[in-house]
């Protein structure tokens, strides 16, 4: 399955925009695209606001590599060492699964040496967008709404031929 980043997003179309400011780099924002110029959006996001009116949310120009759909919702049964994504200050920031504590995952996160404790409901596993779907770290595969995905098809490799380097191999 071939797989790209880049998708065409229509207005009214619910994403979540990559920041690539200092000290919020790699932070995920939900909004919706209110504005598609072919080589930016303008979006207008969920959760922030604009700095001088609080009631106001805040509409911004991205670049098309900085938008991707809304991430799915996937909470498998997390352990430690799994990339995740934790929701805090308004985005989804990546961090490190690294132990369970009650009903508390603690997540470490290597841009800024915290470590901190969240509910499950305010993780998700880490995934990177693809045109047909999303993949996780470990190469798990999901469909867009989070479901995951099952190959068919197994390859199998043939050792064979006279020299040992010789590899053959198919769909089976």
């Amino acid at each position: 399955m071939a797989f790209t980043t880049r998708k065409v997003f229509q207005v009214g179309d619910e994403v979540e925009v990559c920041s690539k400011q200092d000290g919020f780099h790699g932070s995920y924002y939900e909004g919706i695209v209110i504005e598609n110029s072919g080589d930016k959006y303008k979006v207008k996001y969920k959760n922030l606001v604009e700095e001088d009116d609080m009631s106001t949310a805040l509409e911004e120009l991205a670049e098309v590599d900085e938008v991707r759909p809304v991430c799915p919702k996937v909470w498998p049964d997390f352990f430690p060492g799994e990339r995740v994504d934790a929701f805090a200050n308004d985005g989804w920031w990546a961090g490190i699964i690294t132990r369970k504590s009650g009903d508390d995952w603690f997540v470490y996160f290597p841009s800024t040496f915290e470590h901190i404790a969240y509910p499950k409901k305010h993780i998700r596993l880490h995934l990177e967008s693809r045109r047909n779907g999303w993949v996780s770290r470990n190469g798990r595969v999901f469909s867009c709404q989070g479901k995951p995905l099952s190959c068919q098809k197994r390859l199998s490799i043939v050792m064979g031929g006279s020299s040992s380097t010789s590899v053959k191999a198919r769909l089976v």
